[in-house]
């Protein structure tokens, strides 16, 4: 099995609860509101901006990611902007201390979120309070037409490492789906806050 094939079997479970957490049902239904749609950038911005800049700190490694291509950054401040919404605070630590094989499963959770980008943005023009909010939106544009193309390139990163990392490669894309629900509800609005 792959390193490709490993990540996608067993990171599955995980997988299906942060979808679930980031307001799946609302979202399928045509329900989601603006202040969950304003939540939902909020989370993904806090993942990218720390992701984004500790893979910054490792440039001989990233070299072939091609990171000035890849960020996600530009696009959610953007978004956030257009709903005049704050960013929220940073996570320095988030990746500070993660080594460049564990951010490769980081980057993982990362690039697949951007795969799923142009369904949710089918099931965002669901919802009619959203309809207003998306003439601008970029995020869940994602690559566009080049999705296939990057994730192909990304799955060729993937494959060129040792197989003696692949086991850390999932160990770090499976902790990086469990920061996405810590970040999910350190970002919710008070009032909403999990206990």
């Amino acid at each position: 099995m792959t390193v490709a094939e490993r990540l996608r079997h067993e990171t599955r479970a995980l997988h299906e609860q942060t979808e679930a957490l980031l307001y799946a049902e609302s979202l399928r239904s045509g329900a989601l509101n603006p202040e969950q749609y304003r939540h939902l950038l909020r989370a993904h911005w806090t993942f990218h901006q720390a992701l984004e800049t500790a893979i910054d700190q490792n440039p001989a490694f990233f070299q072939s990611y091609d990171q000035d291509d890849r960020r996600k950054t530009p696009w959610l401040e953007a978004d956030l902007a257009e709903l005049n919404a704050s960013l929220p605070d940073t996570r320095p630590d988030l990746f500070r201390h993660w080594s460049p094989v564990d951010l490769l499963g980081a980057a993982y959770v990362g690039e697949g979120s951007m795969l799923g980008g142009k369904a949710v943005m089918h099931y965002l023009q669901k919802s009619p309070e959203l309809q207003p909010l998306l003439a601008n939106a970029r995020f869940y544009r994602g690559y566009g037409v080049e999705a296939l193309n990057k994730w192909k390139a990304f799955g060729a990163i993937l494959a060129a490492q040792k197989e003696a990392d692949h086991d850390r490669i999932i160990e770090a894309a499976q902790q990086a789906f469990l920061a996405y629900h810590d970040i999910f509800r350190h970002t919710q609005p008070q009032h909403q806050a999990v206990a």
